[in-house]
């Protein structure tokens, strides 16, 4: 670890993005007693901050990244082609607008909490930075760090690699967490509805929230493996979550400003259901016999989504128009009695991810985790990730029990079965067992914002057929957003550097982020026969 980070300096805690980024934070610069913000306390930007992230979180999951890769498609209506790849430079500013702005809140925080010697609120400001921006990186590539928010002291500011940007991630969260151990003390109590101010829950976040960083980039180097291995081998110093009582979300209540997005725009059931539940997720919960017909389900699934017609059918993404009515009849469709209830949180980072991690880590002979197995390491994902979601049954309009027999059956059977998938003889619906995590992990990200997309464009695994209606963008899922326009041209010198360096020739969303699979393999792993 300490060799890994040599080159990082604990000054990085300083450093931050520039109001240049966003249109928004301009407006912040301009006229910050407008706004009341440039002056306020540390700990009254934390609620703000949070529950911003969380809301945008939830909207952001179901209008973009279950749409790009086939948990959903948009066919119950035509306002939205996200699942055919039409995706406009009006939705990259938008979502580089949120998390720039929600990195630029927590930066303020950070330096609110400097001025007032709130360690405590600084140390949160670090993780929930690293959280906005690591989301920026994944979703768009190369961004400002080391040299942002510097208002307009740089309003052109270098963008970092992926790979710096990763060293400058680690270290803030390391920072976070040496503060969290030496001013483990809350200036004020009762904000904290994540945690309840529990220093050590939140040390385990911020090394969790690493694992994920470092999983991201594991297939470039094996040195992500190894610092991964460091935290694993050290829990005293790199505690990370060990039951779901860790699990990182934020709860939401019926008032403001403590709604979730859903209360908040009083979203219909009939607009909610306009994305249909794809055949590539069904077909990874349910099994059917010979005939077509199910003889078992994942418990998760009646959780997720509602049958329509008594049956488990799928909708697809990336179909044209013209298939809408053929693959939408009696299409399944997301559960809204659970998934809008407010009893329902944000979902930040569950237990079950950490161990999809170490279980692939193991599986590749990666990793070593003293006493467990990669299959132990995966079933235990899989009991957790069922566990978490079985607490929210009783929201939908018939509440669901999981039983017990339930989980005991996937873990045997053709759907989650690590040894079927590990045999390789035909009795998996999974090549190996390699596959077989990477999918139960994707499944288990079910309204984990932008994970789902983030996995499938690290392992491309579930494999699914890209459909004939996303001629838009080379028949191919995006492999990142676009740079706003704005940003290209206020600092068109950088955006050209990072986008040679990433090796893009245009700025659009065939530029192959370092990490992924497509880079890593030079194509993907199942391209449209219409691909150029």
């Amino acid at each position: 670890m300490k060799k890994f980070l040599s080159t990082i300096s604990l000054a990085v805690v300083l450093c931050s993005l520039t109001l240049s980024c966003t249109k928004d934070f301009e407006n912040i610069n301009r006229d910050p007693n407008k706004i009341l913000f440039g002056d306020a306390a540390a700990t009254s930007l934390y609620e703000p901050l949070v529950y911003g992230l969380a809301t945008n979180n939830q909207s952001q999951t179901v209008s973009f990244a279950n749409e790009l890769v086939q948990v959903t498609a948009f066919t119950g209506g035509s306002t939205s082609q996200i699942h055919q790849y039409q995706v406009t430079d009006g939705n990259w500013q938008s979502q580089w607008d949120n998390f720039a702005r929600y990195g630029f809140d927590a930066h303020h925080m950070i330096a609110q909490a400097i001025k007032q010697n709130d360690k405590y609120s600084e140390a949160l400001g670090l993780i929930w930075k690293v959280y906005a921006l690591s989301n920026l990186s994944a979703i768009y590539g190369d961004i400002p760090y080391a040299e942002a928010y510097q208002q307009r002291n740089n309003t052109a500011p270098v963008f970092d690699s992926q790979e710096r940007l990763v060293e400058e991630f680690i270290a803030d969260l390391d920072s976070a967490a040496i503060i969290l151990r030496r001013h483990p003390s809350v200036l004020k109590k009762g904000i904290d509805q994540m945690y309840q101010n529990n220093y050590t829950r939140w040390i385990k976040f911020a090394n969790s929230l690493k694992l994920r960083i470092l999983c991201r980039m594991s297939g470039i180097d094996d040195k992500y493996w190894n610092v991964i291995q460091t935290i694993v081998s050290d829990p005293d110093t790199y505690p990370i979550f060990t039951d779901n009582a860790d699990n990182a979300y934020v709860q939401f209540q019926e008032v403001d400003p403590y709604r979730s997005y859903w209360k908040k725009n009083s979203t219909t059931e009939s607009s909610f259901c306009n994305h249909r539940i794809t055949q590539t997720m069904i077909d990874m919960m349910v099994e059917f016999n010979a005939a077509g017909n199910a003889i078992f389900e994942d418990p998760r699934i009646p959780i997720y989504a509602t049958q329509k017609g008594g049956v488990w059918k799928g909708s697809r993404g990336g179909i044209p128009n013209t298939e809408y009515k053929l693959w939408d009849s009696g299409a399944a469709v997301l559960n809204f009695s659970v998934l809008t209830n407010s009893g329902v949180p944000a979902f930040i980072m569950d237990y079950s991810e950490v161990l999809f991690i170490l279980a692939e880590g193991v599986e590749k002979g990666k990793l070593t985790v003293p006493g467990r197995t990669a299959k132990q390491l995966y079933e235990s994902a899989v009991r957790a990730s069922i566990a978490k979601w079985a607490n929210y049954g009783q929201y939908a309009s018939k509440p669901i029990i999981v039983r017990a027999d339930q989980i005991e059956t996937l873990l045997s059977g053709k759907l989650g079965s690590y040894d079927k998938a590990a045999a390789q003889d035909g009795t998996s619906i999974y090549n190996s067992a390699e596959e077989l995590i990477a999918c139960q992990k994707f499944i288990s990200l079910f309204f984990c914002c932008y994970e789902v997309y983030n996995e499938w464009r690290r392992t491309e695994f579930p494999s699914f057929e890209i459909a004939d209606g996303t001629s838009t963008n080379n028949y191919e899922v995006p492999t990142r957003f676009g740079y706003p326009n704005y940003t290209v041209a206020s600092n068109s010198a950088h955006v050209d550097q990072a986008i040679a360096r990433m090796g893009g020739s245009a700025n659009n969303m065939r530029v192959r982020l370092d990490w992924s699979y497509a880079k890593l393999h030079g194509n993907h792993r199942r391209p449209h026969p219409n691909q150029k």
